[in-house]
């Protein structure tokens, strides 16, 4: 009896052929500062880029392609920023790093030259630091500092205000935006009339309250995390002032008002660098919603941010060829995306444009604790 393998082989050829390609799975990093008073906005952030990538990898990534992400905790420490992005690096080879708290921890990684060694982009900072505008390894999602506050020192002066105070965070961060403030308050016909400072990772702010107090201005730009924005909001309708209150966008409006109390948060002004989160008119908004009710997520602006930030890295990914997942593709393929109209949303990327969008509005805590604008 003479056997044959033709066969065993078309049924072995056919199994094959059925069977499902093999995904590839790229990494991604993200250091944020979970260890620190921004505690629960830093998990809310990894909660929102587990949840997309979580979907994404369910419906099979792109080409082919799924994500992995890994973290790390820089407890809002730049030098922990570095040191946390350069171990990831070293035991993880990420394609790229995704999102990063405050302006610190990205000026450490250009200081350290960690990106370029590792030829890996970080896309999307929550930083509007203009030192970090033009470096060619980095994607920036949001607005400048000095955009909003051109933007905030615009409302004031359209409402009549021409002493203003400024509340900041005594390191570089905020002795910038305290520039940034005196600059675009100049451009807007407004004196800056009185500064107050509290320390970095504190909330001590009776020394600022009592300075600006002491001036009498008539609108007041507070620049800083949540909780010390809040907690001199707090302080400073205590003790009998009256000022407009503006901040901007890092802080959000919930967490404002859990500190400082409804009564004293109500008709705070907040600049915005995405898309009015409660738009129906806005697709972007509306998907970002539905996205988060799926997935039993917070609403928040900076939460609406890692999820856009999340949606351009896919973008670029599936402009990808899956033999060639290296950061510099990447960073060609980011180039590549050019004019993006993401739900709405314009964006715009390519060789010497990082700085994707410099969209700014002005929302205000309502009577009842509602965002409005």
């Amino acid at each position: 009896m003479r056997l044959t393998l033709r066969p065993l082989l078309a049924v072995l050829a056919s199994a094959l052929l059925l069977a499902p390609a093999q995904a590839e799975v790229v990494t991604v990093g993200h250091v944020g500062p979970v260890s620190s008073q921004l505690k629960e906005l830093a998990e809310s952030a990894e909660q929102t880029l587990d949840a997309y990538f979580a979907e994404f990898n369910k419906k099979a990534g792109v080409n082919g392609i799924k994500v992995k992400m890994v973290y790390g905790d820089d407890a809002f420490n730049p030098q922990k920023h570095a040191e946390e992005t350069r171990r990831i690096i070293q035991q993880h080879n990420p394609i790229a790093m995704l999102g990063a708290g405050g302006s610190a921890g990205p000026l450490e990684l250009l200081k350290q030259n960690i990106l370029s060694d590792a030829k890996i982009p970080l896309i999307a900072p929550i930083s509007g630091a203009p030192a970090l505008r033009s470096n060619p390894w980095m994607f920036h999602l949001r607005a400048a500092w000095p955009d909003e506050m051109n933007k905030l020192a615009q409302q004031m002066a359209s409402l009549g205000h021409q002493r203003v105070g400024v509340f900041y965070q005594n390191d570089p961060d905020g002795k910038f935006g305290l520039f940034s403030a005196r600059q675009e308050a100049r451009k807007n016909n407004l004196e800056v009339v009185a500064t107050g400072a509290y320390e970095k990772n504190t909330v001590n702010v009776d020394a600022a309250v009592k300075a600006i107090n002491e001036q009498n201005p008539s609108a007041i730009l507070a620049l800083g995390t949540d909780d010390a924005v809040g907690s001199f909001l707090k302080a400073y309708r205590k003790a009998g002032g009256m000022a407009q209150i503006y901040t901007v966008s890092v802080v959000g409006a919930k967490e404002l008002i859990a500190t400082a109390g409804l009564d004293a948060a109500r008709g705070t002004g907040i600049s915005q660098v995405m898309p009015y989160i409660f738009a129906d008119s806005s697709q972007l908004a509306k998907e970002y919603r539905a996205f988060v009710k799926r997935n039993k997520l917070k609403l928040g602006y900076i939460e609406f941010e890692y999820y856009i930030a999340a949606r351009l890295f896919t973008e670029a990914l599936g402009n990808m060829n899956k033999n060639n997942l290296s950061g510099e593709a990447l960073i060609s393929a980011l180039e590549g995306i050019g004019n993006l109209n993401m739900g709405g949303f314009r964006l715009a990327f390519g060789p010497n444009q990082r700085v994707g969008s410099k969209f700014v509005e002005v929302t205000v805590i309502g009577p009842s604790g509602e965002l409005i604008r």
